[in-house]
């Protein structure tokens, strides 16, 4: 797996839990640009692939909407070592199992994407160094020094 490195922000919350605790620092993972699906074209055909932007192209479209069309039939798909696609519902409760009915109950339908061990938590981890996008100073922030980088943040 490529080495990358993930950029990240401090900001301050209070326990949601605790309306009067002291607010808290955490951080947040955070993307500089989102590379749309042309850009994953050509960023696959240019790692010395024999296969050209089309075929690329056409291939991960139609695999686009076979993954759609098998998880909405109710099938898990495992895209190797990406991920375990499946979908799940975020329902309401009912009282009783026969007052339960999907059209006031339903609250959505979402996604899941499950990590394998190729991407599980501990091996991201492993395979990226840290990086601050800006310092804070007494809940203040300030630009970041360029080329600073903290391993220990997690």
């Amino acid at each position: 797996m490529a080495n990358g490195i993930l950029k990240y922000k401090k900001y301050q919350k209070k326990d949601n839990n605790n309306p009067n605790s002291e607010p808290l620092w955490y951080a947040r993972a955070v993307q500089d640009r989102t590379v749309d699906f042309d850009g994953l074209v050509t960023h696959m055909s240019e790692h010395n692939s024999p296969y050209s932007r089309g075929v690329i192209h056409g291939v991960l479209t139609d695999m686009l909407d076979c993954v759609k069309e098998l998880v909405l039939d109710g099938k898990n798909v495992r895209l190797g070592d990406l991920g375990l696609f499946s979908i799940n519902l975020k329902t309401k409760g009912a009282v009783a199992a026969e007052d339960w009915k999907v059209a006031s109950h339903l609250k959505g339908v979402r996604l899941n994407v499950r990590n394998t061990k190729m991407w599980s938590n501990t091996e991201l981890r492993n395979s990226c160094t840290l990086q601050e996008l800006s310092k804070y100073s007494g809940g203040e922030e300030t630009p970041a020094e360029e080329g600073e980088a903290d391993d220990a943040a997690a």
